[in-house]
């Protein structure tokens, strides 16, 4: 049990820690944002780093402190990437309370007003505390509320324990307020050299200090993250560096989570984590925009090796119940051949029309018998898909009108019919939901959609949130039924 301080009857102190390389197209929005913000139980300073950026960001910021009279200053220093900044940011801090926005995004007016007043209330009884975030899209030019984990908000402003609701985890670093306290503490830094997950690597490392973490979500306070129309932006060229498949999981996950087993076990929140990331991972290498071609068959083998030794550490339970995003059932199956284990025997044979669809460990003992127990010889077509070159798991498919009994990898499997109207994925995430008693609580995504419709998970919370979101979700679930009638 963690002892902390109890906050004092002033204000509560905050340092926003705000790197700045090349920004300065964006930079005055940031700085709108901060001029308006209201007042309230807080105190605010602003520390710059200036990372050795070529433009003039360093200057505007010094501009805006001069001519505001806000609390701060800028550091400069030569450029060394975002993680060296932030570290010297978190060392320059004095607050409270330390945030690390980013310097093209911007906040709400009651931004500060809002976590203050939380963190008021139940700042001893939180880990961390993380605000909304929100999506602007410069392409569309407006805000939408499209976080793939926004269901964590849906209740309002609570206390979460991520020991309990282990879904409920936080991977940026941009909307959360951290104790400083606890940083300087724990000696929790940056890690440099990597180019992938520093911010999801950052809070992990940080939360293992404590045995039951507790997630403070402030659902007012609402965080703009800037998609930016040039594709200009560290996230849109993360794709182009091969450190986004391999140095992440390998020099990363892996080590956290090692260092989780060798004095216990390793959360399931940090496992959930993981998951996530390996949701925009697996998925995108079967379409033609995410698909890895910067990787060569050498580096294709170390990704596969870095995916394994993380997903050795993954509860098989864990990664089928998983449910903070839609990922297919096909992708936790190659995390779970991975870590070396079989295709579990509650995998199905999904039909869809008269033909078959299997994922299987060894096509070869795929065998079907008809009434009789007679064998029944089938043209099957076998794909490989093409996760980074792995060989462990296939997609057998074949025709077979007429009721058969399956068996593949040695086991049995049942033959699970298809609804009208949903695609393979969303027919074998119906049955995995079913298996795990999940079916009732959500609405499978949407084909080529992340985020999990489900009644709001998680204690507490404003019931009138709560009735928000299940209205949503009824909508939700009216309108696939719809379009299942309309496609009769």
């Amino acid at each position: 049990m963690i002892e902390r301080m109890s906050i004092g009857s002033g204000p509560l102190g905050f340092s926003a820690v705000i790197p700045l390389f090349r920004v300065e197209r964006y930079l005055p929005d940031l700085l709108g944002s901060l001029t308006r913000q209201r007042p309230g139980d807080y105190t605010l300073e602003v520390i710059f780093i200036d990372d050795g950026s070529p433009d003039r960001s360093g200057d505007l910021a010094q501009e805006w402190l001069d001519g505001t009279g806000a609390a701060g200053r800028v550091i400069r220093q030569p450029n060394a990437g975002v993680s060296v900044a932030r570290n010297v940011g978190i060392d320059a801090a004095t607050a409270d309370w330390v945030t690390f926005p980013d310097s093209d995004d911007f906040l709400s007016i009651d931004y500060f007003r809002r976590a203050a007043h939380f963190l008021r209330r139940h700042g001893e009884g939180v880990s961390v505390a993380s605000t909304r975030l929100v999506r602007l899209s410069e392409l569309e030019n407006r805000i939408r509320d499209v976080h793939a984990l926004k269901f964590r908000f849906a209740a309002g402003s609570r206390r979460v324990s991520m020991v309990d609701f282990p879904d409920f985890f936080q991977l940026n670093v941009a909307s959360v307020f951290f104790r400083r306290g606890d940083l300087l503490a724990r000696g929790t830094r940056f890690r440099t050299g990597l180019h992938a997950s520093e911010d999801a690597l950052f809070v992990a490392e940080f939360l293992l200090h404590e045995s039951a973490p507790m997630l403070g979500l402030v659902a007012d306070a609402r965080y703009v993250y800037r998609r930016r129309a040039a594709g200009d932006s560290a996230i849109d060229r993360f794709r182009d560096n091969p450190d986004t498949y391999i140095g992440r999981f390998r020099d990363g996950y892996l080590q956290l989570m090692e260092q989780a087993a060798s004095i216990g076990a390793v959360p399931q929140w940090l496992q959930a984590m993981f998951l996530y990331e390996c949701q925009w991972l697996l998925p995108a290498q079967l379409t033609d925009d995410g698909y890895a071609s910067v990787l060569d068959a050498a580096a294709r083998g170390e990704t596969l090796a870095a995916l394994a030794a993380c997903a050795a550490h993954v509860d098989e339970d864990r990664l089928f119940r998983y449910d903070a995003t839609a990922l297919p059932l096909e992708s936790r199956l190659l995390l779970n051949r991975l870590a070396g284990r079989p295709v579990p025997s509650w995998v199905g044979a999904y039909r869809r029309g008269t033909v078959l669809h299997l994922p299987v460990a060894d096509p070869a003992s795929v065998q079907l018998r008809g009434s009789g127990d007679q064998l029944i010889e089938a043209d099957a077509t076998v794909v490989t898909p093409d996760y980074f070159g792995q060989q462990i798991l296939h997609r057998w498919s074949a025709d077979s009108p007429g009721s058969v009994r399956v068996a593949a990898d040695g086991r049995g499997r049942a033959v699970i019919e298809t609804v009208r109207g949903e695609s393979l994925a969303q027919q074998q995430d119906r049955h995995r939901r079913r298996v795990f008693s999940q079916l009732r609580r959500a609405v499978p995504a949407r084909e080529g959609e992340v985020r999990v419709w489900k009644p709001v998970p998680g204690p507490f919370g404003s019931p009138w949130r709560r009735m928000g979101w299940d209205a949503q979700l009824l909508r939700h679930r009216l309108g696939r039924l719809v379009r299942r009638w309309l496609r009769r």
